[in-house]
């Protein structure tokens, strides 16, 4: 709240350089905290629009994911099980190479988290939209 302080003071310095010389200086300051009221009041309307704003994307975003929710969880469930069979087709490798594939384990991973992620998706969206979109 140290701004609210600060702004009617910076308004006062800067006003008499702009004000007539024999401007009152007890009249000057009910300016500046006129001019800052105005301000805070400007920011306190676009505090509620970003509000109103925020509370409009949360209601949105709920509705998307109560719409998709097996794409993705199906999503999610296909890449825990694609990574850990990327990781444990690399371990299980790694006897037989001489531990060649360890170093391929966090691509292996990957590709297996992607992979699942898009067939846990698929399939959760045909349980989503079971006649098509």
């Amino acid at each position: 709240m140290r701004w609210l302080t600060a702004v009617p003071l910076a308004l006062v310095a800067l006003l008499p350089l702009s004000a007539p010389a024999k401007a009152d200086t007890h009249e000057l300051i009910h300016q500046a905290f006129a001019a800052a009221e105005g301000w805070v009041d400007r920011l306190a309307d676009r505090a509620d629009d970003f509000a109103a704003a925020a509370h409009d994307a949360i209601i949105i975003g709920g509705i998307i994911v109560s719409q998709n929710r097996n794409a993705i969880s199906g999503a999610a469930v296909g890449c825990t099980l694609g990574a850990a069979t990327g990781m444990g087709s690399t371990v299980a490798l790694a006897v037989p190479t001489g531990g060649a594939t360890i170093a391929a384990t966090p691509n292996a991973m990957m590709l297996g988290c992607v992979l699942g992620a898009a067939g846990g998706a698929a399939l959760g969206y045909q349980l989503d939209y079971p006649s098509g979109r």
